[in-house]
């Protein structure tokens, strides 16, 4: 049914602290714009700067959180199904879907499903 997805290599330390450095630069800029007395900078200066800011600190946060919780099994959305045979190569009868198998074929391509019994052929029946 639904196999368990295999949790996913767990990222390097330094992939992980690199890419949260520009995290804490969105959030070093935030707080110098939003802390400086005065006027200055004007305050759609203020408002672009934490906007730029904001972008940081979510791609820089946010890209680690979500491979840390990619390697868990933590999302609750299922796997896709897996199919517990292999499928089988090669003709398969169209009535009951069972494969052709080492049966003998005519020279015109008729051939007798061994499990259902049937006749037909495989120039017919198509891959």
């Amino acid at each position: 049914m639904n196999a368990p997805k295999p949790p996913l290599p767990r990222p390097p330390i330094f992939v992980l602290v690199f890419m949260s450095m520009f995290g804490f630069i969105g959030l070093t800029l935030l707080i110098f714009v939003w802390s400086q007395a005065g006027d200055f900078p004007p305050l759609i200066f203020k408002l672009v700067a934490s906007f730029i800011a904001i972008a940081f600190m979510a791609m820089g946060f946010g890209a680690p959180i979500t491979m840390l919780k990619a390697r868990g099994d933590w999302s609750s959305t299922s796997a896709p199904e897996v199919p517990t045979e292999p499928p089988v190569k090669g003709y398969r009868c169209p009535a009951c879907g069972a494969g052709l198998g080492q049966q003998e074929v005519s020279p015109s391509g008729d051939v007798k499903c061994s499990h259902c019994q049937q006749w037909w052929n495989i120039h017919a029946a198509g891959r």
